[in-house]
């Protein structure tokens, strides 16, 4: 009996392992062409067909431009045409910011620098974070 149970928890863990590693994998294929999109203080006829720094990204990009829900501004989605890697969807999240920061601020803000004097180890997660914090993360 003790047999029969360590099997079935064996046979149980391995079946666990494959459909996550099957729900990674898929779901790293279907994240590269999503859509992603911010909104924007702004009317629609305020941005161009191709507003900067989305127009200079190096790779084409399928943008749309349309009125926010709740009369909240603008909403620009825009995805990758060609599959890229996370380099291209990452490239794709820091312009889309750096679009919004355009039109809301009129410049790309920036984080203070240098954030310390001296580099150390405990300070190097956090110059990580700051150096990445445009390309992850919620938009």
């Amino acid at each position: 009996m003790r047999g029969l149970l360590g099997a079935a928890a064996v046979a149980a863990g391995a079946g666990a392992a494959v459909a996550v590693a099957r729900r990674r994998t898929t779901g790293r294929a279907e994240r590269m062409d999503r859509w992603h999109s911010v909104t924007i203080a702004c009317e629609p006829e305020e941005l161009g067909p191709l507003p900067p720094p989305l127009d200079s990204l190096g790779f084409p990009v399928e943008v749309v431009i349309r009125p926010a829900p709740g009369g909240r501004g603008t909403e620009l989605a825009a995805r990758m045409t060609e599959p890229r890697g996370r380099d291209g969807v990452r490239a794709l999240r820091k312009a889309l910011r750096e679009a919004r920061q355009l039109v809301e601020v009129g410049e790309i803000l920036q984080p203070d620098s240098p954030p310390t004097t001296e580099r150390t180890l405990t300070g190097a997660p956090l110059a990580y974070a700051t150096r990445h914090g445009k390309e992850e993360g919620r938009l």
